[in-house]
């Protein structure tokens, strides 16, 4: 009936002015709708506008407190779960896997001729040494005890790895002058006090 009364020229102007009322009334409406914490979404709204202008000095946190965060939560998300997104390889897959190559690998046994069996079945085993003359003289002297015949062996190794004319014994003589050199200089030092 109001619609009537107008010149066609004010008909684009109510329309505006009703869409733009109702659309107040509805940011109107969402303002007021209740939100934990803040109060209301209006509140709410104006907080996240204010904290988003310091995103950017903040942007360097992103990585480290997003893997601080992987620390803690990913122990406790579920493996099924992980498995499923294919984060985790399957462990049923992986024994399914094995046994499939287990059988395959007994399909594919290989013959081998009789003495090349022989020879792998004794692969793992020492050969046997042959005693030689010394290692059948020690046998025998550790069976009876007596390692004269071997003192004799080992003297006649001594002379023949030492120089003609060279005296071992002198060396430690010298050694013994020098403490002794020592031992009177101490007791000539003690004399003078």
């Amino acid at each position: 009936f109001f619609l009537d009364h107008l010149p066609p020229r004010h008909f684009g102007l109510w329309i505006n002015n009703n869409c733009e009322r109702k659309m107040a009334s509805i940011a109107r409406l969402i303002n007021n709708v209740p939100v934990p914490l803040f109060g209301t979404a209006g509140t709410a709204g104006m907080f996240v506008m204010a904290k988003a202008k310091t995103v950017s000095r903040m942007a360097g946190w992103a990585v480290p407190l997003s893997a601080g965060a992987l620390w803690f939560v990913w122990p406790a998300v579920d493996d099924g779960w992980k498995i499923e997104m294919g984060l985790k390889a399957d462990p049923a897959a992986a024994a399914k896997a094995a046994e499939e190559a287990a059988a395959a690998a007994a399909a594919k046994t290989v013959e081998l001729p009789p003495d090349a069996a022989a020879k792998v079945e004794v692969a793992y085993k020492a050969h046997e040494s042959v005693p030689t003359e010394n290692d059948k003289m020690l046998m025998a002297a550790a069976a009876s005890g007596d390692y004269t015949e071997s003192q004799a062996k080992w003297e006649e190794f001594m002379v023949k790895s030492i120089r003609p004319g060279e005296d071992d014994d002198d060396d430690d003589e010298d050694d013994e002058d020098d403490d002794d050199d020592d031992d009177d200089d101490e007791d000539e030092d003690d004399d003078d006090e």
